[in-house]
């Protein structure tokens, strides 16, 4: 595994640890007093290695800590093959919630913080909002601001992975429960990716790590192969939470069931993500959606679902980063 690797050569610093995942601290890289009020949470996939997200320059992370932001990045599993045997969506949500979420409120003395969810990671946060306004009708008022970033639950449509990955959650769902304790190799899921999305595809996503030379293109092979479990029975609930709504309701995305009107949200899609295809995540026009926030944009740039691994797209992360540090100004959703 090569997360010592990577780690050791980043400014991270350990947050928290179990035998089970990590917190990783990334601290601003400002004067003390232009530093940010509240942190940033980066709620990152569980499909993947968490060094992905800032191996190469010009990551999000970068531009967070550049503009006065402490951030917080959720490494969910360890350097070993598997290290959550037997966790749930619920179980993922906990350690967000009480190992992340409310020691930094309690730490950086704030009501509410900021989190971006990448992927999964924007899936275990809407799922987390829902399941605790179920018992409290006032935690969504725990968050500032909430982005996502290729997440599959805000768009209504999915050429792709929706049936590849419904597929698989049917075939497998008479061995839930025996499978319970097990993990799926990334190299099995990248088989069913391969299923939902073309050949073609994939190959432009490579080549595009081609063009940013041979140091970025060397780290995404040797991040492609590193291979690690995901676990089993979270993957399921995602899918059954996640999918498994669409189908049966053709026209509704999964997104927030309660009360979020404090909340600044901001979208961003890749349109040309082959992971995550863009009618995925992507907010159309006449949703609702954008009337549930206190304020709601959404940008939609040229690029594919690891963006976030590569250099470049500054301006993306420049005017996230920005939208961050703001008062925002509530859109005007024509």
């Amino acid at each position: 595994m090569l997360d010592p690797i990577f780690l050791s050569n980043s400014k991270a610093q350990i947050y928290y640890q179990d035998d089970n995942f990590n917190i990783w601290k990334f601290p601003a890289q400002v004067e003390i007093e232009k530093r940010q009020q509240r942190p940033i949470i980066l709620n990152y996939s569980i499909m993947t290695r968490a060094y992905g997200t800032f191996f190469n320059k010009d990551s999000f992370i970068d531009y967070f800590n550049k503009h006065g932001f402490d951030v917080y990045l959720m490494d969910w599993g360890k350097e070993h093959l598997f290290t959550l045997s037997g966790w749930t969506l619920d179980m993922l949500a906990d350690a967000l919630k009480d190992k992340a979420l409310d020691p930094l409120l309690k730490e950086y003395e704030v009501d509410n913080l900021n989190i971006f969810g990448i992927c999964i990671g924007g899936l275990i946060i809407s799922y987390l909002i829902n399941r605790e306004q179920k018992k409290d009708k006032d935690f969504a008022k725990k968050f500032h601001k909430i982005a996502y970033y290729g997440s599959p639950i805000l768009g209504v449509r999915d050429l792709g992975m929706l049936r590849t990955f419904m597929n698989f959650y049917n075939t497998m769902k008479p061995y839930r429960s025996l499978l319970h304790n097990t993990g799926i190799s990334l190299v099995t899921l990248n088989m069913f990716i391969l299923e939902g999305t073309s050949s073609a595809m994939l190959k432009f996503a490579w080549e595009r790590f081609w063009e940013d030379g041979p140091d970025s293109f060397s780290k995404l092979l040797a991040f492609t192969n590193d291979d690690r479990l995901v676990p089993f029975a979270a993957f399921m609930d995602i899918l059954e939470d996640a999918f498994g709504s669409k189908i049966e309701k053709e026209t509704q995305s999964y997104h927030f069931d309660g009360d979020v009107s404090n909340i600044h949200f901001f979208n961003l899609v890749g349109d040309r993500d082959s992971l995550v295809m863009p009618s995925a995540s992507i907010v159309e026009y006449g949703s609702q959606i954008p009337w549930e926030f206190a304020s709601f944009q959404q940008l939609i740039f040229h690029g594919g679902h690891f963006a976030f691994a590569r250099p470049g797209f500054n301006e993306v992360k420049e005017k996230l980063a920005v939208w961050f540090t703001q008062d925002p100004l509530t859109l005007n959703w024509e």
